[in-house]
């Protein structure tokens, strides 16, 4: 029988009902920004259908190879085909797809508005038992790693076991350790293999990996124990299409005007921008805590920028489709804030069933777009400019044209417009471990 996570659902959480979708704008597309600076960041897809979730890591390693491992604290002994590497390409793709955007809109993109909604053999021999009571239940050779399933009754003994086995652990790690043992969890152990043949400075493959357990949720707290002061944390998660999007049960919610006109100054760009009011969005919390930067479905968007995630980056991530309504699901990308002392429990994610559309979008300040869109940080213009006036001489100067031809109608308001396509996706962005509770001791000798 699978043991329980650490954290479980609160009781009586309240599901709103659904609400409408948001209408769509054509317009053009400008840009998508660059993610801001950050000390540490850490990047994860999530994927729940029922009581299945599927974690997907993605590692960059900025050093030796040999300075890499990873501990996870999970909720069953994983069996080897519960465990994958994937294309750590799927990450850029999602990135681009959901980063903050700039767009710019004219008068016309108004006139009429619609609605829119590699595995490796296994090898199962445990020659690592020292005598203690860390049990190795389980190891596989998956991609370019070297993975361990471990079990301990005292977190003394699993500190011994990964000391002697290349782990340096951190001195803050056994009363943590032993709070995940008395949870009744069991322990994800990765290292790259010595003769994977992985360069310093490479990607590393994302290790994928899927479990049933009834509580949702991420283990951040053993991630602190190597914060070089505050982590940043982005969560791709992706359910079906009827439970919506995804939120944080245990942590504030912060708040991020968008949605509105934005004017450069003295030379910012909107990627300068943005990383300014994330930063003053989090720091207005006196405790760890969340926005939602992007959160649609089945891979729409308004406007669309990067590379639309398609059905096969879908299946990638461990997401398996309906037999009835085959890919159906929905999308949200989360990002988190934290300090060690704020990280003071692990999050408990949840699926709000709400089908609101959200993204980071910018608009570049048009004073006839006044009362179309708020201007950010100071909200609806007093004496707001309009469209009104542009779009009735179009419409008479399109009258005169047709009544000349013998026309009695604007058919060129009629046509609507269409998106751009993108120039660029923004960039990918180095990602740190999300769990890394520990560094590979480098091997002497």
């Amino acid at each position: 029988m699978p043991r329980p996570l650490l954290f479980a659902l609160p009781l009586g959480l309240a599901l709103a009902l659904a609400a409408p979708d948001a209408a769509a704008f054509c317009g053009t597309y400008v840009s998508s920004t660059e993610e801001a600076p950050e000390n540490a960041a850490s990047e994860v897809a999530l994927v729940r259908q029922g009581l299945r979730t599927t974690l997907t890591v993605a590692n960059d390693i900025l050093g030796d190879t040999r300075d890499f491992a990873m501990l996870i604290p999970v909720p069953e002994i994983l069996p080897e085909d519960a465990i994958h590497v994937v294309d750590p390409t799927v990450f850029d793709r999602l990135r681009g797809y959901s980063n903050p955007r700039e767009v710019s809109y004219e008068c016309a993109d108004f006139a009429y508005e619609s609605d829119s909604d590699t595995d490796a053999d296994s090898d199962s021999d445990s020659d690592l038992d020292t005598g203690s009571d860390v049990e190795v239940e389980a190891q596989y050779i998956v991609g370019e790693y070297d993975i361990s399933i471990l079990s301990a009754t005292q977190s003394g003994s699993l500190v011994d076991w990964l000391q002697a086995n290349g782990y340096a652990v951190p001195d803050a790690s056994e009363r943590l350790l032993g709070e995940y043992i008395d949870g009744g969890a069991y322990f994800f152990a990765a290292q790259v293999r010595e003769d994977a043949g992985i360069e310093s400075g490479q990607t590393l493959s994302p290790l994928q990996f899927s479990y049933e357990a009834e509580p949702y949720g991420l283990p951040i707290r053993i991630g602190t124990l190597n914060s070089p002061g505050t982590q940043d944390l982005r969560i791709y998660a992706f359910s079906d299409y009827e439970r919506g999007r995804t939120a944080i049960a245990n942590y504030a919610e912060a708040t991020l005007d968008h949605d509105c006109m934005w004017e450069p100054e003295g030379g910012e760009d909107v990627t300068a921008y943005y990383a300014r009011q994330l930063d003053a969005a989090f720091a207005a919390k006196a405790s760890a805590s969340w926005i939602t930067e992007y959160s649609w479905g089945n891979g729409d968007c308004d406007p669309c920028t990067g590379v639309i995630p398609d059905d096969n980056d879908v299946f990638t991530l461990g997401y398996e489709a309906d037999y009835h309504k085959g890919v159906y699901y929905w999308f949200t990308r989360l990002r988190m804030r934290y300090a060690p002392q704020t990280a003071t429990q692990d999050l408990v994610l949840y699926e709000t069933n709400m089908h609101d559309t959200t993204q980071m979008r910018f608009i570049r300040y048009d004073e006839q777009l006044e009362d179309i869109f708020p201007i950010c940080n100071v909200g609806m213009a007093d004496d707001p400019g309009t469209c009104d006036e542009t779009v009735e001489d179009e419409e008479d100067e399109d009258l005169d044209f047709d009544q000349d031809r013998g026309g009695t109608d604007g058919d060129a308001l009629a046509e609507g417009c269409g998106c751009a396509t993108p120039t660029s996706n923004g960039g990918a962005v180095a990602a740190l471990i999300v769990a890394a509770a520990v560094t590979r001791r480098r091997r002497r000798g």
